[in-house]
């Protein structure tokens, strides 16, 4: 009973202030400088310019690390996944083309696995497991690949995805090259 007491007369500190600050106070990983790394990681990718945008729109800093960059990716990941899984759902509820709804069919279920698996990878993330993050991230790419697929096999002839899915491809080739870099740094 004794115990019990001392619990309830800490202060408790919310949830949101506790992510607040592990957002704002990750250590740096690296004294590499911001453009340099943002160089190193585009340029592997098959759109520079959509990748330094990427970054540049979200930096949260001017002097972030790998640490800060990786983070962009996962949360910039995690968003397009949802908001294409969501535009999946509206297309899939507006369309009588069975051959259509059936590539839509499977464009949602690979988003769906892109969307967890980013979720996952989020998670490990702030614990400092980056491993961990490699392995949530690395079914993405296939997952990605799959709506792409079907909605390019016969007799299917529209794909109202291809941005979309063009920009998760690249999403998630950054996210794989950050969270690479950060287990190196």
């Amino acid at each position: 009973m004794a115990s019990a007491s001392k619990f309830h007369s800490c202060p408790r500190v919310p949830m949101l202030l506790v992510l607040f600050f592990l957002v704002t106070n990750i250590t740096p990983s690296s004294s590499q400088d911001t453009q340099q790394l943002i160089e190193h990681i585009c340029r592997q990718m098959e759109e520079y310019g959509f990748c330094s945008q990427t970054f540049k729109e979200n930096l949260k800093s001017p002097n972030s690390d790998i640490v800060a960059l990786t983070q962009i990716t996962i949360e910039r990941a995690t968003d397009n996944a949802t908001k294409t899984h969501d535009f999946i759902r509206q297309l899939l509820d507006n369309t009588t083309d069975i051959a259509f709804k059936n590539a839509l069919t499977a464009c949602e279920h690979g988003y769906l696995v892109v969307m967890e698996s980013f979720d996952s990878a989020a998670v490990s993330f702030f614990q400092k497991d980056y491993d961990r993050v490699v392995k949530a991230e690395r079914v993405t790419p296939r997952a990605e690949a799959s709506c792409e697929e079907s909605l390019s096999t016969p007799p299917n002839t529209q794909n109202p995805l291809n941005d979309r899915n063009r920009q998760m491809r690249i999403l998630i080739a950054m996210a794989l090259v950050s969270v690479h870099e950060l287990i190196q740094a």
